[in-house]
C-alpha cells in the first residue's frame, strides 16, 4: 500500500522535473546578442560613464565617431529601416520621404520607407 508520504514524494519529484524543464526552456529562449550589438552597447556605456565622471570635457570626437560607426554597423546588420512620412505642405505635398528623426523599425514594419528606383526615366 502507498502511504501519503510516498505519494507526496512522487509528486514533489514530478514537480521538480517540470521546474527543471521550464528553467531549461527559458534559458534556451534568451535572445543572442551579436558582436556588433555588444560593441554598440559597450560604446554607449563607455560614453555615458565618461560624461558622468567628467562631463563632456573629456569626450572626444573619436569617441563620438566610434559610437556612430558602431550604431551604423548594428543598423546594417539588423536591417533596420527608416519610417516613411508624407509631406503635407508646400510644393512637395504628397511626396513620401524617410523620417530620419523617428525611431528606426524592423524591415517587416508596415510603415517603412522604401526608396523608389529613379533609373527607369
Amino acid at each position: 500500500m502507498n502511504t501519503f508520504s510516498e505519494w507526496i514524494n512522487r509528486e514533489l519529484k514530478l514537480k521538480e522535473k517540470e521546474d527543471m524543464a521550464t528553467t531549461k526552456k527559458k534559458k534556451a529562449e534568451m535572445p543572442t546578442i551579436t558582436d556588433l550589438q555588444l560593441a554598440l552597447t559597450n560604446r554607449v556605456k563607455k560614453l555615458v560613464f565618461e560624461i558622468n565622471e567628467s562631463g563632456v570635457e573629456y569626450v572626444t570626437y573619436s569617441d563620438i565617431t566610434k559610437l556612430d560607426k558602431a550604431y551604423d554597423d548594428v543598423v546594417e546588420e539588423a536591417n533596420l529601416k527608416h519610417q516613411k512620412m508624407t509631406i503635407e505642405h508646400g510644393e512637395n505635398k504628397g511626396q513620401i520621404h524617410p523620417a530620419h528623426w523617428q525611431d528606426l523599425v524592423r524591415a517587416d514594419h508596415p510603415n517603412i520607407y522604401v526608396a523608389k528606383d529613379n533609373d527607369d526615366d
